[in-house]
């Protein structure tokens, strides 16, 4: 991918240092790839392949049952997409969250999105009458914003209709400041002896600005304030920690506090890029602040969350070029967080189409399109998956012995690219516990 997480607003914004935390891409390869680093062939034995039927849910889950009993046990469960646009990565991810909570246990499902927007997004969703399209529009990044993942909400809001154990979505990004700004400042309102005042409005005037500069990235003509931009990033930082320390000894009741815990963390990890720039001299990294906002979810002894994000977020390996000291994808930092408690599935495809968009910046309204698919990669994995005459399979990657070698496999991020610079080198092991092959894909269906 051309357009890197680590550096999107380079250029714009910092002009000599790439800024890690507040792309929304997926990834960038380690090197360009012309050609896979072990060119032998590959033909996988057909003990490996589990032929998965999606001819409907009943026969879904019966034939991915070997695939759910390695989930059940862990705390976090990491369900990836190939790329943000594919409407079998949605569709088939839900039947597995949907088997995960119905039958083992899981009460969280936590996207690549705004921690508290998404919050809101679930509040929302406890309305009896709550229209679950508005909701998306005002809550999710646009990647988020089609029929499949509607699809989720709905079946998880009929569920809380009729079910005494609720389940919630969940956020584990920080695109947006505000929402989580806004909220502090609500609970610092009702409950005054708290000492939260004074710091939420201060956090909130930051958060309007760091918003404000957000939303208008993707206009040709917008005259970004990089100074303003720079010294008010990191009084958030710091106005943030503070809100974080006061926390500690405020005078509130346990639900709103743990509440307000989640609100301050997640901004402080919003502003963190501002921080690590201009006090540690160094990029701020994306995979471990989604990492610690994922294990804030599973603090409690029986806590348990499913997160859906990117391939390259997820996986145990870091997969982009311009930040080596990232020490892993976010997958890396919870295995590190919680040892033995992560299964990370991928998800990846051959042929078809996907929806992107052309704005460099993801937001909650980048318009996405339907884009086809380049043809694999020689030699890269997909290539050789493609050859398998299931349609539809996963693998259990430890499984692949003397055929787990290095090639290129494929990173498509929200924007349009798909061809040669969308590829890293990995063993599949590196990457991932399991992969879900889908060999021809279409795009997510847009909201009406």
């Amino acid at each position: 991918m051309k357009t890197s997480l680590r550096s999107l607003l380079a250029s714009a914004l910092l002009s000599t240092a790439s800024v890690a935390a507040l792309g929304q891409s997926a990834a960038t390869p380690t090197a360009p790839v012309a050609a896979a680093t072990d060119t032998a062939r590959i033909s996988l034995n057909p003990s490996l392949i589990n032929a998965v039927s999606v001819q409907s849910f009943e026969e879904f889950r019966a034939t991915v049952q070997p695939l759910v009993k390695q989930m059940a046990g862990k705390k976090v469960v990491a369900m990836g997409e190939g790329t943000h646009g594919t409407a079998e990565f949605y569709k088939l991810r839900f039947w597995l969250t949907r088997i995960l909570m119905e039958e083992y246990g899981f009460s969280q499902v936590a996207l690549e999105n705004d921690y508290t927007d998404t919050y809101l997004l679930n509040e929302g969703l406890r309305q009896p009458k709550a229209a679950v399209e508005s909701l998306m529009k005002a809550h999710l990044y646009s990647i988020w914003q089609n029929q499949e993942t509607a699809e989720l909400l709905t079946w998880m809001q009929t569920h809380n209709r009729t079910h005494r154990r609720q389940v919630q979505v969940r956020g584990i990004d920080f695109g947006y400041v505000l929402p989580e700004a806004r909220e502090l400042s609500a609970l610092a309102a009702r409950y005054p002896k708290s000492g939260l005042q004074e710091l939420t409005a201060t956090l909130t005037k930051h958060a309007a600005l760091q918003d404000s500069i957000w939303d208008n990235l993707n206009k040709k003509d917008f005259k970004f304030p990089r100074k303003r931009w720079l010294a008010g990033g990191l009084e958030g930082y710091y106005t943030a920690e503070k809100i974080q320390q006061t926390l500690t000894t405020a005078r509130l009741p346990r639900k709103q506090r743990e509440l307000a815990e989640g609100f301050a963390l997640d901004a402080k990890v919003a502003f963190d890029v501002f921080y690590q720039f201009t006090v540690k001299k160094r990029n701020s990294s994306r995979d471990s602040l989604m990492a610690e906002m994922t294990n804030f979810m599973v603090r409690g002894k029986n806590e348990k969350v499913i997160v859906w994000a990117h391939d390259a977020h997820v996986s145990r390996k870091i997969a982009m070029a311009d930040d080596p000291g990232n020490g892993g994808g976010t997958g890396a930092f919870l295995e590190r967080m919680l040892p033995g408690q992560y299964f990370v599935l991928g998800t990846s495809t051959a042929t078809g189409t996907f929806a992107a968009t052309t704005d460099k910046r993801i937001t909650r309204t980048s318009p996405m399109a339907s884009y086809p698919l380049e043809s694999p990669l020689v030699g890269s994995w997909e290539a050789f998956l493609s050859e398998v005459s299931a349609p539809v399979f996963y693998l259990s990657t430890k499984q692949l012995s003397t055929q787990n070698l290095k090639r290129p496999l494929r990173f498509v991020g929200y924007m349009p690219s798909s061809g040669k610079d969308d590829y890293s080198n990995f063993k599949l092991t590196e990457a991932f516990d399991a992969l879900l092959f889908v060999r021809q894909t279409t795009a997510a269906t847009p909201l009406r």
